[in-house]
């Protein structure tokens, strides 16, 4: 298992949740967002399971295999999505969780044009943000989030390299009722497997 961090505010923006969790396994920081557009990632958490031969077998999974309330901080384990993982990893090509050629296609549509300059524009923002432009950075940002509303990838990168209310006159609430940028997270497509008893 890699966990990758997409975050152009980079290693200090990341590093004291990495510590926090006690990981095992590697954790890399992309703080160009070169993963996230090589796998249209448009909301983290985005789970991917690539097999040994290098061959994705499931694509954004909005997933966390454990959550801990802000409130009372108890933690709830993602049992379902684990055993789903620990089934693949026992039956490999023959696990029913893994998604046939058309649903994969339908997690990673081809990009086009729109998607493209949606990319160039959220890059020079990020540039002109980080090098003390914030005016000139945000007119990028717009353009970008106005040709990919539904990338919240690029929204909750620039509201965080600016401020939400000030600069785009809104709340992450508010957004988020926003039809123009579609569900804040697709929907899991866990296929249960069936007569097997799992």
């Amino acid at each position: 298992m890699v966990t990758v961090a997409c975050d152009a505010n980079g290693r200090a923006a990341v590093e004291p949740f990495i510590t926090a969790a006690h990981q095992q396994h590697p954790s890399l920081l992309d703080e160009t967002l070169q993963v996230a557009e090589l796998y249209d990632v448009r909301n983290v958490p985005s789970v991917f399971w690539i097999d040994e031969t290098g061959r994705m077998v499931r694509a954004h999974d909005p997933i966390y295999a454990q959550r801990r309330n802000r409130e009372t901080g108890e933690v709830t384990v993602n049992r379902d999505y684990l055993d789903a993982v620990r089934d693949w990893i026992a039956k490999g090509d023959h696990s029913t969780f893994l998604m046939d050629a058309k649903r994969l296609d339908s997690r990673l549509p081809a990009l086009d044009a729109d998607d493209v300059e949606a990319a160039a524009f959220f890059h020079l923002g990020t540039y002109l943000a980080k090098r003390g432009h914030p005016a000139e950075a945000l007119v990028h940002f717009k353009r970008a989030h106005a040709l990919r509303p539904q990338n919240w990838t690029y929204k909750r990168q620039a509201w965080n390299l600016g401020d939400i209310e000030r600069d785009y006159g809104t709340t992450f609430q508010e957004a988020l009722k926003d039809p123009a940028s579609g569900p804040f997270y697709p929907s899991l497509d866990l296929v249960e497997p069936a007569g097997d008893g799992g």
